[in-house]
């Protein structure tokens, strides 16, 4: 059944926490592990020991920046500082990453004193320059990083904001829904009041049972507003009530043949959408005519569509003066529900007024 569900939109908004987490940690691992490589590589040089010693060290650098820069994703999440709400703020991100260059270099020192033995420190001239450059170099892995992290962090407030303006926009589909069905049904009931009425002063029992066949058809209103959709079947029967109440007032006028191809009986449609269309057909056919008049309710498949359509004898000109809000409502609910493939048209064809409606074969 193609209805507007939502348990995809939540279970994704539940998911993409975890998705987060994932592919958080797997950057992680799989960006400074990119860097240990490259370390290690480049420290397959000189006698075995040494290569052993340097890539120890490098390891254990790459660790540390590991650790460094989860505690700093950490932090940003805490302070909230690449929120979008907030200014960016540029002198604590400066501070922080300078904080952090000072740290990593500490780190690498503690490395090359323990895995090396202080080999980084034998230069004792060149140790200053060596510790500057050192400290640029990891200020501005951990500014990319950042920078990384910021992009990231970016695309998926895009991402969350378009799956908020989504179930946004299925709510507000939702809501206007609801609101033309309630638009419809005030509407059957005046007509069946007023069939009832008629009839009050003619045939007493053929309005009592009228007033059984109302409250039927109502009971099915009332289940039918709990759904966006109910089967052909369900509509025929509640239209199969209504036109046997109007066969009370009209009699012989009133003439119905239904033709509905076998294995479309689960179809799904709008509720009662069905059943404002054949009182179109009464209003401005039966009503409208001297003689008898014939209402016929159709369903076939046409192509990859299935075609309902409820045609009466008359003419457009006739019902010229009519708002046709049942009908206008009947194309919004249908294009809400199943989307631009879905049409209600009203034509006259050969003395015929026909009222089609296009359900798409995708619906059950």
């Amino acid at each position: 059944m193609n209805t507007i569900d939502y348990a995809p939109l939540a279970d994704y908004s539940l998911g993409t926490l975890g998705t987060a987490r994932r592919d958080y940690w797997l950057c992680q691992l799989a960006g400074w592990g990119s860097f240990a490589v490259v370390g290690l590589l480049s420290s397959a040089q000189g006698d075995t020991e040494s290569a052993l010693r340097f890539a120890a060290a490098k390891t254990a650098c790459m660790v540390s920046g590991l650790l460094l820069s989860h505690l700093w994703h950490q932090f940003l999440r805490g302070r909230g500082w690449l929120d979008r709400n907030r200014a960016f703020p540029f002198k604590g991100i400066l501070a922080g990453l300078a904080l952090l260059g000072v740290v990593q270099v500490g780190c690498l020192i503690l490395a090359d004193l323990v895995f090396r033995k202080g080999a980084l420190l034998a230069d004792r001239p060149a140790l200053p320059t060596v510790t500057l450059m050192l400290f640029f170099l990891w200020f501005g892995v951990f500014l990319v990083w950042t920078l990384s992290y910021a992009v990231v962090l970016s695309r998926r407030r895009a991402l969350r904001f378009e799956l908020e303006k989504l179930e946004l926009e299925v709510s507000a589909k939702d809501a206007e829904l609801r609101a033309l069905q309630a638009q419809i049904n005030p509407h059957f009931f005046f007509n069946s009041l007023n069939s009832i009425r008629a009839l009050i002063y003619q045939d007493a029992d053929a309005a009592a049972r009228a007033v059984g066949q109302l409250a039927g058809m109502m009971r099915h209103t009332l289940q039918a507003g709990q759904a966006n959709t109910v089967h052909l079947a369900d509509e025929l029967a509640a239209v199969d009530a209504y036109l046997g109440m109007e066969k009370l007032r009209f009699d012989e006028r009133l003439q119905l043949t239904v033709q509905v191809e076998a294995g479309l009986e689960q179809v799904a449609m709008p509720p009662m959408i069905l059943q404002t269309l054949v009182e179109n057909a009464v209003k401005h056919g039966v009503e409208l005519s001297i003689g008898a008049c014939q209402i016929t309710i159709a369903a076939r498949r046409a192509g990859s569509a299935v075609l309902v359509s409820v045609a009466n004898q008359g003419s457009l000109a006739g019902a010229s003066a009519s708002t046709r809000l049942g009908l206008a409502n009947a194309g919004k609910r249908l294009a809400l529900l199943f989307g631009p493939e879905s049409t209600c048209t009203l034509a006259e064809q050969d003395g015929w007024v026909v009222a089609s409606i296009v359900l798409p074969q995708a619906a059950p």
